[in-house]
């Protein structure tokens, strides 16, 4: 019998039954199967490649030789199981299968808990009919032969002669893919990586400097915002809501946020509130307003109970008023949790995507880990963020219309208050405006502004931009390369103009086989 006394200490029980016990995705066999014991491990230091070969010709001896892989691994663990009685003993065998079974299993063992194989249950012994006891074998085939870290390695590129440089030394016996994080100390249009086995790049090398101007210009961060007076003027996105109220920027996690301060008188069946309207500065060369322009934001729409309601909305106007584009972003179910996301554009909605707002980021894309949105306006095209994708629709009407304001508006139903039933996070944390050139804006030379971060992810072959994915940045060519066993140097470069270079830090996993 190998079952654990109730009052022994699981983790303590599995090292003393085997230094080699199975865990399946971060639980042992031995914590969810009664009577079961792993004896022994085999397979994991096998090491059998494949050699490709042919003839040479006749009179020669020998073969050719043109290469080698490494197949597969089989992993296959030897164990025992036993039970009371034949009843007690069938339950377990089957509750044995059921844990082992799927696909992409995460398997570690008790002597090396910092590192795992992936692999998939392909056998299990059958027991002797009648048996109350068994040893046993059953068999994990893993696709990538690999034991891989669970511990992340981290290189921080250091300025050498002249040169960004990482110094990697992969000691593990696998090529490894990296994650590159990039973080900008100036603006940036250029990001190249070289190493010995290959290059990428993003961006484009040829932007200059002297253009920067024409194409592209930050005019507006979320800090001009903190100090506004309230505007208790029209709501122009939503003429009927009342705006006596104020707004604030409150610091929350040492970051602050713009939010709803105070409410204003209450008035029955009326969204009531607090808002702001930003009058855009003029550019470098002193020009006023944009008919084409991008904005970068980032909401925290969070509820903590059910029926909570709240609204933020932020649109970009005209210089008399009208609703170029927008996004309005409301919660206005008093029972369940289901929020809205609106977009605008010339004072109309163009589309309207329900969602959870809960803390979960599967359901909810604006928790405080997310929250990522942007909009563009490009002649009659105005282009919206949701869930990964880029939402565009071509308006006529606003091809014209030049952005002069931004009005920014915090609001709550009447007689609900600000107590449990305001929605617990309810912030804008981030406001980036730039004004662009439609003919330049995709070769802009601060496409990768001051604070901006990139992550080039080479397991995942993903690039994000402040969270966003923008693998078309990468130019036509490139490729997501691993870093092979040994030391690699890495080498990073930026545009010929950029004032600072940037933090770099290389991640990676080792692997052995």
């Amino acid at each position: 019998m190998y079952a654990f006394k109730d009052t022994v200490d699981k983790q303590a029980g599995i090292m003393s039954l085997c230094s080699e016990a199975v865990s399946l995705d971060g639980a042992f066999i031995e914590e969810h199967v009664q009577g079961y014991r792993t004896l022994s491990v085999s397979g994991r230091e096998s090491l059998e490649y494949s050699i490709s070969d042919e003839d040479r010709p006749v009179g020669m001896d020998g073969m050719e030789y043109y290469g080698k892989r490494q197949g597969g691994r089989t992993l296959t663990v030897r164990f025992a199981l036993s039970g009371a009685d034949a009843a007690t003993f069938m339950t377990r065998f089957r509750e044995l299968k059921d844990f082992c079974k799927g696909e992409d299993r995460v398997i570690r063992f008790a002597d090396e808990p910092n590192a795992h194989y992936t692999g998939t249950l392909l056998s299990l012994d059958a027991p002797e009919p009648g048996r109350l006891s068994i040893i046993g074998e059953m068999q994990f085939y893993c696709a990538d032969p690999y034991l891989e870290s669970d511990l992340i390695t981290t290189v921080q590129a250091q300025m050498e002669e002249g040169k960004l440089v990482a110094h990697v030394n992969n000691d593990g016996s696998g090529s490894v893919y990296p994650v590159y994080r990039i973080k900008h100390k100036a603006e940036n249009g250029y990001i190249g990586i070289v190493q010995t086995g290959g290059a990428f790049e993003m961006g484009n090398i040829e932007e200059a400097d002297g253009s920067t101007y024409q194409q592209s210009e930050a005019l507006v961060s979320i800090s001009r915002f903190f100090d506004l007076q309230d505007d208790h003027g029209v709501n122009y996105m939503h003429p009927y809501h009342v705006m006596s109220g104020t707004l604030t920027a409150q610091s929350i996690n040492n970051e602050k946020r713009l939010c709803l301060n105070d409410l204003g008188p209450e008035i029955d069946g009326r969204w009531i509130g607090g808002m702001r309207t930003l009058t855009i500065p003029a550019d470098s060369e002193g020009v006023f307003g944009a008919r084409n322009f991008y904005c970068y934001l980032n909401h925290w729409f969070e509820t903590g109970l059910m029926g909570q309601t709240a609204e933020q909305s932020i649109a970009f106007l005209t210089a008399d008023n009208k609703v170029i584009c927008g996004y309005s972003l409301f919660k206005a179910d008093m029972t369940g949790n289901t929020a809205c996301l609106e977009m605008w554009a010339n004072g109309k909605v163009l589309r309207s995507i329900a969602f959870t707002p809960s803390y979960l980021d599967a359901q909810n894309p604006f928790t405080a880990h997310g929250g990522h949105s942007d909009v563009r306006k490009e002649e009659d095209k105005v282009t919206f963020f949701w869930g990964g994708s880029y939402p565009s629709f071509t308006v006529p009407e606003i091809k014209n219309m030049e952005c002069h304001k931004i009005q920014i508006a915090f609001t709550q139903y009447s007689k609900r208050g600000k107590g449990n039933n305001y929605v617990t996070r309810n912030y804008l944390d981030s406001v980036e405006y730039r004004k662009l050139n439609v003919d330049k804006w995709k070769d802009e030379p601060n496409r990768y502004p001051n604070t901006s971060e990139i992550v080039v992810n080479c397991e995942a072959d993903s690039i994000t931009v402040n969270g966003l994915p923008r693998n078309e940045e990468m130019v036509t060519g490139s490729a997501f390369y691993p870093l092979p066993p040994g030391e690699t140097d890495i080498e990073f470069y930026t545009s010929s103009w950029c004032k600072e270079q940037p933090e770099v830090t290389v991640e990676y996993r080792k692997r052995w086989l």
